[in-house]
């Protein structure tokens, strides 16, 4: 992205003829950049969160919060990725403007997304993950 958008300056101010087609493909990226971020967040824990449960001392609570918190991402995670396929449907014959790439491409980052959350999740419960108890 960063790439993309310098050669966009470099060709706008050097050459006087700007790139038709990098604005797009660095929206583009920013578009999954940003839900792979979000996976990211959550396999670290680094998201926002209420963590007042975990200033009680009590080991039992915050693991039930934890997975009570933990199942209602998955639910989420689920349902959004199942819903979202009605999404990619209808976008994946609508090209994009410059790229003409299918939207669907664009619009799919969301369920790897949601793929790769609910993937932690249940590895996680499996035990082939190890997740340190806040």
């Amino acid at each position: 992205m960063v790439v993309v958008s310098l050669a966009q300056v470099f060709w706008r101010y050097v050459f006087n003829d700007p790139l038709t087609w990098s604005e797009e493909l660095a929206r583009y990226t920013f578009v999954w950049i940003g839900y792979l971020s979000g996976w990211l967040a959550w396999k670290h824990r680094a998201h926002i969160a209420l963590d007042a449960v975990t200033y009680l001392n009590r080991p039992a609570l915050t693991r039930a919060c934890t997975r009570l918190v933990e199942f209602l991402v998955l639910a989420f995670a689920a349902y959004t990725f199942y819903s979202n396929f009605r999404l990619l449907g209808l976008t994946l014959d609508q090209p994009s403007a410059i790229l003409e790439i299918p939207m669907a491409y664009v619009y799919g980052g969301y369920n790897v997304m949601a793929l790769l959350i609910g993937g932690d999740i249940l590895m996680t419960w499996a035990g082939v993950l190890r997740r340190a108890e806040p």
